[in-house]
This record gives C-alpha cells, structure tokens and sequence, in this order.
C-alpha cells in the first residue's frame, strides 16, 4: 500500500462535516452500531479502514433423551401429538373431509360445503 497522506487542516474540518452527516444517516436508518469514530471514518474514506469480523460458536445438535422411567412419561411416548389431536383420529378427519369440498354458491354468494360427488351441479342454479 502507499504512503498515507497527511490531514490538513482544511481536509480535516470538511472530514469531519461529512463524519456527522455519515453518522446521520446511519442513524436515520436505526444502524446505530454501524456508525464509526472519526478516526475509523478517515480510513474509510482513505481506503484503510478494515471490520472487524466477530464469529459465533456453531452449536451442535444433541438427540432428545427418552425418559425410561414409568411414573414420568416422556413426552414423545404420548398417544397424542403437540397439538392435542390423537393421530388416528386425525387420519379419520382428513378421509371424511377428502368426500367433500368448499365452492362458491349460486351468484357470486357465499361459500358452501359441497359433496364431492354433487360437484357437478354446485354454483349453478337447478
């Protein structure tokens, strides 16, 4: 790299009116910890300026334990899922509700609970 210039007094009054309204519009932007001391934006500006990068430890993934213990069930040897709904009931929902649909009904009204196989005549007039 070169030689670094040296701030003239002139050159550091203008820095310095361009550092505040750098660190105005920052702040405009709610990017407050993004805004640099006037030092730090002299070598920005100058090409020297450099960020630091800070790294965040990666966190593993541990297997969930399963309580062997009887008098405490764990929760993954429930019947029921985290909703509450029993899995086989659940299935039994989604078969009855496969037999029927949800269309508009005649004239532009409200949606109606159809049959699968009256779909044919649904949203007409007969």
């Amino acid at each position: 790299m070169q030689k670094r210039k040296v701030l003239t007094e002139k050159r550091r009054i203008l820095l310095k009116t361009e550092h505040r309204a750098y660190n105005k519009r920052l702040r405009q932007r709610y990017l407050h910890s993004a805004q640099l001391t006037f030092d730090d934006y002299v070598d920005y500006v100058d090409g020297y300026y450099r960020v630091s990068i800070q790294t965040q430890s990666v966190k593993r993934y541990s297997i969930p334990k399963v309580r062997e213990t009887e008098e405490i069930p764990s929760l993954s040897t429930f019947k029921e899922s985290a909703t509450g709904v029993d899995w086989l009931k659940h299935k039994e929902k989604l078969e009855i509700s496969k037999q029927y649909t949800v269309v508009p009904a005649y004239n532009k009204g409200p949606y109606m609970v159809v049959p699968v196989d009256e779909l044919h005549t649904a949203g007409k007039k007969v």
